[in-house]
């Protein structure tokens, strides 16, 4: 099996690697996580289009119902209740897409470029993931928030996209 890993040193390699299809790789090489949410699911194969389009390249995919507990507690960790709820009930409609990308040192700005900069879908840029597949009106929480399906999860800065690697690596 063939090892990705761009601190290696002395022939020792790191310990900190994510297995993908035959290909060991590690976060160093430029990976990236982006989660089809359940309501885009049915559009996964436009979606993925969307990302190698934009010079990622797809390492893995495994369509999967994320467990509530995984959903709350180590996806998102700190959401207001009202938003946990709607989170929930997002992501129990229905299988999502996790999709590992590789795509270089500017990966991340790439996942964040194609699927949009912003949580409400109709502030992403018109040819975004977010903005193509998203729904552009909130749904009002209980406490008056708005919660957006934007159709996709994804890191939103390295010390997430770090932190979404180890998170999904056993799911995967």
């Amino acid at each position: 099996m063939e090892k990705l890993n761009a601190n290696q040193e002395n022939g020792s390699e790191s310990e900190n690697f994510i297995e993908a299809s035959d290909v060991v790789v590690s976060p160093e090489t430029g990976l990236a996580m982006v989660v089809i949410k359940p309501d885009a699911f049915k559009k996964e194969g436009e979606i993925i289009k969307r990302l190698e389009g934009s010079g990622l390249y797809v390492v893995k995919k495994v369509a999967k119902r994320l467990p509530d507990k995984f959903v709350i507690g180590t996806m998102y960790k700190e959401l207001p209740k009202t938003i946990e709820k709607e989170t929930l009930r997002h992501f129990n409609a229905g299988p999502s897409e996790i999709v590992l990308v590789r795509g270089g040192d500017d990966v991340l700005k790439k996942v964040i470029t194609v699927t949009g900069e912003n949580t409400n879908p109709a502030q992403c840029d018109e040819q975004s993931i977010r903005y193509v597949f998203g729904e552009h009106v909130g749904r009002k929480t209980s406490d008056g928030r708005k919660y957006f399906r934007n159709a996709v999860h994804r890191s939103k800065d390295e010390k997430e996209q770090s932190e979404d690697l180890e998170k999904f690596k056993d799911l995967l």
